[in-house]
């Protein structure tokens, strides 16, 4: 079954998707955004939310909704955090992939980072701007 989008164009399955087009244009979440946090909500649904710094647009909420079969792998060195800070350094996406396995379940996504790896399934992908 196909996730639903919320603020973003719609993926098409099987793909890969590193850039994200939100209005009129589209976010590159490689080249041009900050991974600033990773967090796990679990009440009242289960909700798994990146928060990015791009380089102009400011910061932003990429969030899947109603997530399971959550896998999170993190690189050794990674837990030392950055060399640098995100603004002189910026650690990006390198790739997200979304496909459809399993009629009745939800789509399975999987985001890589140099030093992160997630895999999960969700039914829906929420994209938002923070204020302030």
């Amino acid at each position: 079954m196909q996730a639903r989008f919320t603020g973003l164009h719609p993926w098409s399955a099987p793909g890969d998707h590193i850039e994200l087009y939100v209005g009129d244009g589209y976010i590159d979440l490689h080249n041009d955004c900050s991974l600033l946090d990773l967090t796990l909500t679990g009440h009242p649904k289960t909700v798994l939310r990146l928060e990015f710094q791009h380089v102009t647009a400011g910061r932003f909420l990429l969030e899947f909704h109603d997530v399971g079969e959550l896998v999170l792998l993190q690189d050794a060195v990674s837990s030392d955090c950055w060399s640098e800070p995100p603004e002189k350094e910026p650690e990006g996406i390198d790739q997200v992939r979304y496909y459809e396995y399993g009629a009745e379940l939800p789509p399975v996504f999987e985001i890589q980072s140099l030093t992160l790896q997630c895999k999960f399934r969700a039914w829906e992908v929420s994209f938002r701007f923070l204020v302030g």
